[in-house]
């Protein structure tokens, strides 16, 4: 069969469908680039909030209108938003042919098969699954950049969260696996490992006290990776002894991406974050000071039941004192069978908007300003795509404090031989900043 699969969401998420098409490769199926040349069409979704669930249903509603009009033969609905919504997939969907869970992905080419033989199929069990190195993959990545998930689930239970009904409870893998896995990567040329989880400071909780992040980290060490990247840290986990993995590992890139969500501490007891808003600033102060020159990526959730003018302008403060250098925003999504769907105090959804769009702009102005004091400065980067001299459009390309697609990048113009190419380490002179990116020559 031809196939064409589309994902949505998180790395998290990535991750489940590259083994899912390493695992149709090996069936002997091929992919289309385009949905309307394929056989079958496999979404693959996300549905933590509302908008992704919205975003999730306009994309299958497309490929259902491509079934009726013939040009390709069946819809597949997989990952997150079966499993959330389970059989009601169905009525969200008529017409769809598969409904496959986050945990039951290993089953794509059974499934496959019994759709294309006139079968609908529904394959959504107990979100327990858990991929390792003998899972086969093929990288949704450019060839040099990986993700590697070293954790599944999630023991948090953030009030506003609806991750650990999906995506079950926290589930580890065996570090001599991760470790397995890395290598493997390496060996295929990959320069860049991120390593991802819903929490990847809960790392081997589940297992035994020896296994950690910073035990990880250092197993890591000796695998020829250039860059290997920690991200999505929980405040509450992060460690010194994290801190100094990092430090101590040389791959390990000083970049440490950790959502905070707010800054107000009755907000983030209402949000069942487990730390307090002088916590935070003490770790940031102590994050910095244990990585010289680390880039801090975080989130924020604004218009959380309850929150006031002044809980706001506290965050706000918080961002505008320089304290996280990269920033995702979220509007509070109200998320039934959660405990915070129940809180009163609900804040209006325009006030919510004002106050997002006021922490990015802040955000991208400090980005700004940032990036103007780096004029005339070289730096190394890596290239993850060509440019195009006789266009005029220049290769993008990132520094250690930027994490691929999540921030801002540097480009770079190509030279008259076309460098600099994809995986390609440059030293480069910083000419340009504008937003979140800088732009550069080769040095």
């Amino acid at each position: 069969m031809k196939i064409a699969v589309i994902t949505l969401g998180c790395p998290k998420n990535l991750v489940d469908t590259e083994v899912m098409l390493g695992l149709l490769a090996n069936a002997g199926h091929e992919f289309a680039a385009d949905a309307g040349d394929a056989d079958i069409i496999i979404v693959s979704t996300c549905s933590f909030i509302s908008a992704a669930v919205r975003e999730s249903r306009a994309i299958v509603d497309e490929c259902l209108e491509l079934k009726n009009t013939g040009s390709v033969g069946h819809v597949i609905v997989a990952g997150c938003l079966p499993q959330r919504y389970e059989t009601s997939t169905w009525e969200m969907f008529p017409g769809v042919d598969g409904v496959v869970g986050c945990s039951d992905f290993e089953r794509i080419a059974e499934v496959v098969h019994d759709v294309a033989n006139g079968r609908s199929v529904y394959a959504v069990g107990v979100p327990d699954a858990l991929y390792d190195e003998r899972s086969p993959r093929v990288l949704g990545t450019p060839g040099h950049i990986a993700y590697v998930k070293i954790a599944d689930g999630c023991a948090n239970c953030c009030s506003y969260c609806t991750i650990p009904s999906i995506r079950g409870a926290l589930r580890s893998r065996e570090p001599a696996s991760v470790v397995r896995e890395v290598t493997a990567l390496a060996e295929a040329g990959v320069i860049e490992v991120n390593l991802i989880a819903q929490d990847t400071t809960a790392y081997g909780t589940d297992i035994a006290p020896d296994v950690t992040l910073p035990a990880l980290l250092f197993a890591l060490a000796d695998i020829d990776i250039p860059w290997i990247r920690v991200l999505y840290t929980h405040p509450a986990h992060v460690t010194d002894a994290l801190l100094r993995a990092m430090y101590e590992t040389e791959s390990v890139v000083p970049y440490l991406d950790m959502p905070i969500q707010h800054i107000s501490d009755r907000v983030l007891a209402a949000m069942g974050r487990r730390t307090s808003g002088e916590q935070i600033r003490s770790l940031v102060q102590r994050a910095r000071e244990a990585l010289p020159g680390v880039s801090i990526r975080s989130s924020a959730i604004v218009g959380f039941p309850g929150e006031t003018d002044e809980e706001f302008g506290e965050l706000l403060s918080f961002i505008r004192d320089g304290n996280v250098d990269h920033l995702g925003v979220f509007e509070y999504s109200p998320e039934p069978g959660t405990p915070a769907f129940h809180l009163p105090g609900r804040v209006e959804a325009s006030t919510a908007s004002t106050r997002a769009l006021l922490l990015v702009e802040t955000m991208k102005e400090l980005t700004e300003i940032r990036g103007q004091r780096m004029l005339g400065t070289e730096t190394v980067v890596l290239v993850d795509s060509a440019g195009a001299p006789c266009e005029g459009r220049a290769a993008i390309a990132r520094t250690t404090g930027l994490a691929w697609e999540m921030d801002g990048t540097v480009l770079v113009k190509p030279d008259s031989s076309g460098r600099p190419e994809p995986g390609e380490f440059v030293r480069v002179k910083v000419v340009g900043a504008t937003g979140f990116d800088l732009t550069a020559v080769l040095a």
